[in-house]
């Protein structure tokens, strides 16, 4: 027995596109017919329902009263039903987060640790965006980032990963080459290996303002080497090209390693700080907040269960 005593889904369909777009032949190309045949199925529907659904004017058509009326039923339950499948669909799939870093970070801290992530929250996809341009997390498609500053963002929960320390680096084959490096004043005679475009996402610090905060005055004696990509710059230091500033959550491993040293044990901290943040309508999002608890618990050594 038919439950629903009512004319065919597929006609509603057509008169949807025809209501909203208030003519045959705009509809006829959206719904890939000709348009007499979305004439046809107009007609169809008025013949079944005893009533007419447009006014035909001389090249228009607008819907009647009852059209309009029935339009808006018909545009609320083709909604309901879109909803629905978009939620069964999404119930299919892995949930997703987008975490945005930069460059650096995402390459020399996350990356290393993500299969940790993957054994804690196999269910969790994430994808990283590695950029160097600042980040807001308002943007479309960024449900969490790695943020420079004070900890302070509008509309934001954070968490503060770490301070900002930084110092210089240089390979020990450079260091033995250059004995006479032994100050910050020394660094005025090196080569100087600068990040250009670095202020974006690295708060400012670059060799003029860790000279100045060291008191060493003048200008460097050598040209120095530009780069715009901060693996660039550790794997010059490495190779032997030059000194580069270090940041320690990215350097600190390396010197542990051997891969590069400290020639000046002169340290600038700064009262900003590498934070993890979220849009606080989003933080409570169970997905969310096992990474921001992750994460935290990564930067402070607590124990990771699988």
């Amino acid at each position: 027995m038919k439950r629903y005593t009512m004319p065919s889904l597929s006609l509603f369909h057509t008169f949807e596109a025809v209501a909203r777009r208030k003519s045959f032949t705009l509809a006829a190309d959206e719904l890939c017919l000709t348009q007499s045949a979305v004439s046809r199925q107009i007609r169809a529907l008025e013949d079944q329902l005893g009533l007419p659904l447009f006014r035909r004017l001389h090249r228009a058509i607008e819907p009647t009263a009852e059209g309009r009326r029935l339009f808006e039923s018909v545009t609320r339950g083709l909604r309901e039903i879109e909803d629905c499948v978009a939620g069964l669909r999404a119930a299919t799939e892995n949930p997703q987060i987008t975490v945005a870093a930069s460059v650096a970070f995402s390459y020399y801290w996350l990356m290393p640790r993500l299969e940790r992530f993957s054994a804690r929250h196999p269910e969790i996809d994430l994808r990283i965006l590695a950029t160097d341009q600042r980040v807001d997390l308002r943007q479309e498609g960024v449900d969490v980032a790695i943020l420079y500053g004070s900890g302070q963002w509008e509309g934001a929960r954070s968490y503060l990963l770490f301070g900002e320390r930084v110092y210089p680096v240089c390979s020990q084959a450079y260091l033995r080459s250059h004995p006479e490096l032994r100050s910050a004043s020394d660094m005025l005679d090196q080569t100087l290996l600068h990040l250009d475009g670095g202020g974006n996402i690295w708060g400012g610090v670059d060799w003029r303002v860790w000279l100045a905060t060291q008191g060493a005055t003048g200008q460097p004696v050598r040209r120095g080497v530009r780069l715009n990509s901060y693996p660039m710059i550790i794997q010059a230091a490495e190779a032997g090209r030059g000194v580069a500033l270090g940041w320690s959550y990215i350097t600190d491993p390396m010197l542990a390693e051997g891969r590069l040293v400290c020639p000046v044990d002169k340290v600038l901290e700064t009262r900003e700080g590498y934070y993890v943040g979220a849009l606080e309508t989003d933080a409570d999002d169970p997905d969310i907040a096992s990474f921001l608890q992750w994460i935290r618990d990564e930067v402070d050594g607590a124990p990771r269960d699988a």
